[in-house]
């Protein structure tokens, strides 16, 4: 059974005894809930959280699907806590100078030779790299290319380029809350296998081939929670970057909405998913082009979403949202996929609280 704490929010689990189950393991987090959905909802269905956009209405309308041609144990509470590897953003400018020395002129990307990079997912899961346990098409692929990416919220939606402590290079997706916020999975900003957190991550709105509409960012700083980075626990993979205080992609692109939703709105709404797979782009590198699906949840649980949705490695990190009217809420951050179906970590109380943290630091 699942309790909610009136005081932390957060879920504990009981089996008929009254005695504390022991935790899932990470295969066992991938499949869905095997009654569909949960008996008891983490979120009241009375209520819900919004994040605020300027000039759009909070009143509930039916949620809408983009419009793209083509398409068809720690403490209680303890887990959500921030953890992040730097406080000061200002000492970033310096570094991204020095990064501008060497990067090819914004618009356009080369590939270096020789070098290639890998699903950021397997940064944290390697030993899932054999068994290709990341993300999963189901029958045929209906994913459709978004091309050009110049409208919102298409470039709100970034390409990521990670280089870890290693020297290693990954690729993920993230998605701009903010002028200088980008949410991501949690596995793009610190990953186990490879050093922890990163030495950096470029940030690229809106990546569509070689071109880069809104140039390209690096960013150091980075914020997770004690869940992920100290447990590795699906439930708990979600992070942000923070560019530097000089670096302001949001600005010309826009940014999402966020929101928390009770198990019934999750279930009827359509989701909407949009990010960077490794299986599509130039020869090198991949990850360079931006594909779309939407559908509505097979399942939700108190922390994840599950659904159908096609995806491949390399989208980790893209927003799940709503469109409601011209307002776009994520109420998930796409993670990974089992044959089951593929999921996302789902906005509740704490992961919204932390995203608003994280959205003020990037003002």
């Amino acid at each position: 059974m699942i309790l909610l704490c009136p005081v932390c929010f957060c879920t504990h689990y009981k089996n008929q005894k009254n005695e504390f189950m022991k935790p899932k393991s990470f295969s066992e987090t991938l499949r869905p809930p095997k009654n569909g959905n949960d008996k008891n909802p983490l979120v009241p269905q009375s209520s819900s959280l919004l994040e605020t956009l300027p000039g759009a209405s909070l009143q509930e309308t039916e949620t809408e699907i983009e419009q793209v041609e083509g398409i068809q144990l720690t403490k209680p509470g303890e887990a959500d806590r921030e953890l992040f590897n730097k406080l000061n953003t200002e000492i970033e400018t310096e570094t991204e100078s020095a990064y501008e020395q060497v990067m090819e002129e914004p618009g356009t990307e080369v590939a270096e030779e020789g070098v290639f990079a890998r699903d950021v997912f397997f940064a944290s899961y390697p030993e899932l790299l054999e068994k290709s346990m990341a993300e999963i098409i189901f029958g045929t692929d209906n994913r459709v290319r978004i091309t050009p990416t110049t409208s919102f919220p298409w470039r709100a939606i970034c390409a990521l380029r990670i280089k870890a402590q290693d020297n290693s290079l990954w690729y993920g997706t993230g998605w701009l809350v903010a002028p200088r916020t980008v949410i991501t999975a949690g596995h793009c900003v610190f990953l186990h296998a490879h050093g922890g957190w990163p030495k950096s991550i470029e940030v690229i709105p809106g990546m569509d081939d070689n071109l880069r509409p809104y140039k390209s960012y690096i960013g150091t700083s980075f914020r997770s929670v004690v869940g992920w980075v100290n447990g590795k626990k699906r439930e708990y993979d979600y992070g942000a970057i923070i560019l530097p205080r000089d670096s302001r992609p949001g600005d010309k692109t826009g940014v999402f909405g966020f929101a928390a939703k009770d198990n019934q709105y999750l279930l009827s709404a359509y989701l909407n998913l949009s990010g960077y797979p490794g299986d599509k782009g130039l020869p090198l590198p991949l990850g360079d082009q931006q594909y779309f699906m939407a559908q509505k949840a097979k399942s939700v649980a108190p922390r994840v979403i599950y659904y159908e949705i096609d995806t491949m490695g390399g989208q980790s990190g893209s927003p799940v949202w709503v469109k409601v009217g011209n307002a776009r809420y994520a109420v998930g951050i796409h993670t990974n996929g089992h044959i089951t179906g593929n999921s996302a970590t789902r906005i509740v109380l704490p992961v919204f609280n932390n995203i608003q943290a994280w959205k003020n630091l990037g003002m």
